[in-house]
């Protein structure tokens, strides 16, 4: 039997990005019908064996709207909808952080809740978001713009992070920590995005700069412990990113943990694309043992 699968997608790319058709692709090699589907059209979704979650990166302005269509999809749904609905909301860091898991030190701030700024650099964001969507960096000689950050976001009715600004970033970059079916497939080089005084960004998304990293022990060492976490509360995830970067001790500290339609950089590995499909393929198989 043929399996049929929709790469979800938003209505800015339609036909997904790059990554998105080198996963199609690979799909359609492993002989599946495969076929981008944009999350919030009209689409007959019961007829696919499953759906995936790619580049979803609209998301976050409808948040309501898209976890509702996440629970719709049931099971079929590439992570599935309890894993996506708790990782799409940055308060799982307090939770990785009362697990023993040394996170970026995080404020999360309820609208109306009290909070303080930090000494030195500083970054104000979301707690739903995606990319550098609403997030920038203020320090002391910025304070009043970034409170009336903060006021603006809570306006709005969103939570906030408040987070110190590791300067080492800037140098170092963070690190990109993969994996694929429960095995860590690559890791990347991500470039820092915020700096002071750069305007705030609305959109979904921004290029990014990436580059292949060799792997570094200490990083994967903690990557494998938050994806091995959430894998024993939800499941193993078909796919996740783990985002960490060094303090200013050189520690390697969890910035995020991707769950729900991350970048996975599959242009960066040879056969990456190839392993996802093949994954996502023995995953509808075994769901109709």
């Amino acid at each position: 039997m043929t399996a049929s699968v929709a790469i979800a997608t938003c209505s800015e790319l339609p036909d997904l990005d790059a990554e998105g058709r080198l996963l199609r692709d690979a799909l359609r090699a492993c002989g599946a019908d495969a076929q981008a589907a944009v999350w919030n059209e009209d689409h007959e979704w019961d007829r696919f064996d499953a759906v995936i979650l790619r580049t979803t990166w609209d998301y976050f302005h409808r948040i309501g709207e898209f976890l509702a269509w996440a629970r719709q999809i049931g099971s079929r749904l590439i992570n599935p909808p309890g894993m996506v609905e708790w990782a799409a909301d940055k308060r799982y860091l307090l939770e990785l952080a009362g697990d023993g898991i040394p996170v970026v030190p995080t404020q999360y701030i309820e609208p109306g809740g009290r909070f303080e700024l930090p000494p030195g650099q500083f970054v104000v964001k979301p707690a739903i978001s995606a990319g550098v969507n609403d997030a920038a960096t203020y320090d002391q000689h910025r304070v009043e713009a970034a409170l009336a950050h903060v006021r603006a976001l809570h306006r709005a009715g969103r939570a906030v992070l408040i987070q110190p600004y590791f300067r080492r970033v800037d140098v170092d970059a963070e690190t990109g920590v993969v994996f694929i079916a429960g095995e860590i497939s690559h890791t990347v080089r991500k470039g820092p995005l915020l700096s002071l005084d750069r305007p705030i960004e609305h959109g979904p998304w921004r290029e990014e700069d990436m580059s292949a990293r060799p792997p570094e022990p200490d990083m994967l060492g903690l990557a494998r412990r938050v994806h091995d976490l959430a894998a024993a509360r939800f499941g193993i995830p078909l796919y996740a990113r783990v985002d960490a970067l060094r303090d200013d001790d050189g520690l390697p500290v969890v910035l995020e943990l991707e769950l729900v339609e991350p970048s996975l950089f599959l242009q960066f590995e040879p056969g990456s694309a190839a392993r996802l499909a093949g994954a996502l393929l023995e995953r509808i198989r075994c769901s109709v043992c």
